[in-house]
Formats: structure tokens, C-alpha cells, sequence
């Protein structure tokens, strides 16, 4: 995988390290899940940031939850950061560009 090229992400690695810093953000593992079940976007993360992909997306009741991933070594097995709400301007670039159903 090159790094320019999107990822097929098809599920996380959770552990209680990453679900410990979901939940300081008032976000919970199985929110983090479904937004791979739901529309969805999966970007380059900012430079200098821990995980090389941002993925924003929704959960089932449609809150906008923002989730930086780093690599394992399943290509389609990808492990969160940290998770929080989705900024406005996150938010924003799912809208705008459609996200991934």
C-alpha cells in the first residue's frame, strides 16, 4: 500500500488502552464500530499526528464520531487511537464529500 492509497477498512482492533481514551471522550467502543457499518469517510490524518488515516463517520444514531487509525499487520484490520466527536469541520468534509456507505 502506497501512502497516498485509501485503505479498505473493515473492522478494529480495540483494546482497553484505546477504549479507555474513546471513553475521556464521552465515546464508547461499540460507537467506534458502527461507523464502519454507516456512511464514512477515510482520510489522511494531519502531519505529525499519531495514525496515518483519519475515518469520520456515523453511528447508529447518526452522531459524528472522528477516529484516528494506525496499521496492524492485517491490511483490512486497522486500530483506533483515540476516538471523539466529530469537530464542525469534520463534520463538514463528511458531508461534503459523501462518505463511504
Amino acid at each position: 500500500m502506497s501512502a497516498l492509497s485509501t485503505p479498505d477498512i473493515r473492522s478494529f482492533l480495540i483494546d482497553d488502552t484505546n477504549e479507555r481514551k474513546f471513553n475521556r471522550n464521552h465515546v464508547y467502543a461499540h460507537q467506534v464500530e458502527q461507523i464502519l457499518e454507516n456512511r464514512h469517510l477515510v482520510v489522511p490524518n494531519r502531519r505529525n499526528r499519531r495514525g496515518a488515516f483519519l475515518i469520520i463517520g456515523l453511528d447508529h444514531g447518526g452522531k459524528c464520531i472522528s477516529v484516528p487509525v494506525e496499521a496492524t499487520n492485517d491490511p483490512t484490520i486497522w486500530r483506533p487511537v483515540t476516538a471523539w466527536p466529530s469537530k464542525g469541520y469534520e463534520e463538514a468534509k463528511l458531508k461534503q464529500k459523501g462518505g463511504k456507505l
